[in-house]
């Protein structure tokens, strides 16, 4: 028996044991994982790298599996193959700034008589809103601003879905004033931004959309667009620069477009009162899987009312990525709105 190995009938082990029990005993034999839904807890959180389900044995103290944080799980939008993002329509030619065929001014030109102006759009109801056009228009009631708001082409409505659902936005209003002035030659000119919000740290932001970097790349865009910042810093506002609505992918759309669907989403106070408890008792930053167990109903529901409590401003999730079990949820902080009324009734005229 010595220097030789006994080998057993239908394909057994060397020692006897029957075929695919065990591979050798100085070898352990990987455990085979079920497969889960969520990575709540179990063989997918091990896989995943989550520090409490390290394999035992592994000669890693415990000190430092506490320090590493685990590996945050991925939901399946964000596994897709990226696809290449549609371009505008038209766009103007992108140039650089130091080509001498279009150069940039070095000073901005004289203007006088500046002033700020309602747009009509404001606090309007259109009766002959135009639906086709050569940009396309669109309209939407904001809760938020209590009234109804007009917007030109598809990054605003973009933009006007995120600041809706967005806690960190106390006010809005699109189309809301005109920046007009008179140029050297006598002519009045002017120019319509195209959003203004009220954040919840009380500042005042009005901005000018684009469906791409190309037009901001413009010259004479561009600086009038440092003159309007110019202006508006001076009256204690700021000015922004956004593309696409700030939604320039389709996943962060999706993310925003499934929160504003379900704003509306019907919810009572006991709901909101677990919803508070389980964030205050993880210390001020729940996972969402503990925020939809304290909601208490069906899973899709309990999805569904977060997102409503969201929109309420009761909860806030980030808006960068779809959510996951253990997509923090915070509580965002007190805040009233008026900032953005009092700057419009202070330096517009009726």
């Amino acid at each position: 028996m010595s220097g030789t190995a006994r080998h057993s009938p239908a394909g057994d082990e060397p020692d006897g044991t029957p075929a695919g029990t065990n591979i050798g005993r100085d070898r352990p034999v990987a455990p085979r994982h079920k497969h889960y839904r969520n990575g709540s807890g179990d063989a997918g959180a091990q896989r995943c790298g989550s520090p409490a389900a390290a394999p035992a044995g592994n000669n890693v103290a415990d000190d430092d599996m506490a320090a590493v944080e685990p590996i945050r799980l991925r939901h399946p939008m964000e596994c897709l193959p990226p696809r290449p993002q549609p371009r505008p329509a038209w766009s103007p030619d992108r140039r650089d700034r130091r080509d001498a065929g279009r150069p940039r001014p070095l000073l901005q030109p004289e203007r006088t008589a500046v002033r700020l102006v309602a747009d009509r759009s404001l606090g309007a109801v259109r009766i002959n809103f135009r639906y086709a056009a050569f940009q396309s228009m669109a309209a939407a009631h904001s809760e938020k601003a209590g009234r109804d708001q007009y917007f030109e082409g598809p990054h605003e409505t973009y933009g006007f879905r995120r600041d809706e659902i967005d806690p960190a936005k106390l006010d809005l209003q699109y189309q809301p004033i005109r920046l007009e002035w008179l140029a050297e030659t006598g002519k009045r000119h002017s120019m319509t931004l195209d959003w203004g919000v009220e954040t919840q740290e009380g500042r005042v932001i009005f901005g000018e959309d684009k469906a791409s970097d190309d037009y901001f790349a413009d010259p004479e865009l561009d600086e009038r667009l440092d003159f309007a910042e110019q202006y508006l810093e001076a009256l204690g506002a700021g000015l922004q620069r956004r593309v696409a609505g700030g939604s320039p992918t389709r996943l962060l759309r999706r993310v925003v477009k499934d929160i504003y669907d379900a704003r509306r989403t019907v919810f009572d106070d006991n709901h909101t009162a677990r919803v508070l408890q389980a964030v205050k008792e993880h210390g001020g930053t729940a996972p969402l899987s503990k925020v939809l167990e304290a909601i208490g109903e069906h899973p899709v529901l309990s999805l569904e009312i977060a997102r409503a409590m969201m929109h309420h401003r009761i909860v806030a999730m980030p808006l960068t990525r779809p959510p996951m079990p253990d997509t923090p949820v915070t509580i965002p902080p007190p805040a009233m709105k008026g900032a953005l009324r009092a700057f419009l009734a202070r330096h517009v005229p009726a």
